[in-house]
């Protein structure tokens, strides 16, 4: 028994640790390679991650915007229902913490297993980030999908001149049972999504 709980609690500091080691990968701007431009002029990179045999994405563009105001959005987990309108197959559930802010992803995928996730979010001088969270912590919000544990993202901006920032948002998820390219298929597509949605409901708060 003694066992079997220490490999439970090994498992669980080896996937919390790796999460923060992708993250700091995340975040190196080394080895990033450009892949495309988008109509909007945003540019899409790719980072090959070794260690699970993927790739991390990144996006970024040059926006007139006040990047505080983006950084809040992400925070705000209890709007992320009205805000990621690109995303109806993703269903937020804030999670109650008196000292951090964490919230659960249900994810709908036609012909896969439904998927979930618990994150947390962190936040550093120019950043917002998150980790994904062992989901044995949260298990009375614990769902009848499969539930991921490896992955991780962030926010951050870089300024350029006369109100102009630079805007990157960058993830990387690992799903157990799907084949790589469906992974990276998915990374790709979730990463656009989110980008303009959040974007676009900064614009909007703006404006209001």
């Amino acid at each position: 028994m003694n066992n079997f709980i220490l490999i439970i609690l090994l498992t669980i500091y080896y996937t919390s640790n790796l999460n923060y080691q992708l993250l700091d990968i995340l975040y190196e701007e080394k080895n990033w390679i450009l892949d495309e431009k988008l109509e909007d002029n945003s540019k899409i990179f790719f980072k090959n991650i070794n260690d699970i045999n993927l790739k991390a994405i990144k996006i970024s563009r040059d926006i007139e915007i006040d990047p505080l105001q983006i950084l809040e959005v992400i925070k705000n987990v209890n709007n992320y229902n009205n805000v990621l309108k690109n995303s109806p197959n993703v269903i937020t559930t804030p999670i109650q913490s008196t000292d951090a802010i964490i919230a659960k992803h249900d994810i709908s995928i036609p012909l896969f297993n439904d998927l979930y996730y618990f994150f947390k979010i962190g936040e550093l001088s120019n950043k917002v980030y998150w980790t994904l969270e062992d989901s044995d912590n949260y298990k009375k919000y614990q769902s009848s999908g499969s539930a991921l544990s490896i992955g991780c993202g962030g926010w951050d901006y870089k300024k350029k001149s006369n109100g102009i920032y630079e805007i990157n948002y960058r993830l990387i998820f690992d799903i157990d049972g799907y084949p790589n390219w469906i992974i990276n298929y998915l990374n790709y597509y979730s990463l656009i999504n989110v980008y303009n949605d959040v974007i676009y409901a900064t614009l909007n708060n703006s404006n209001q």
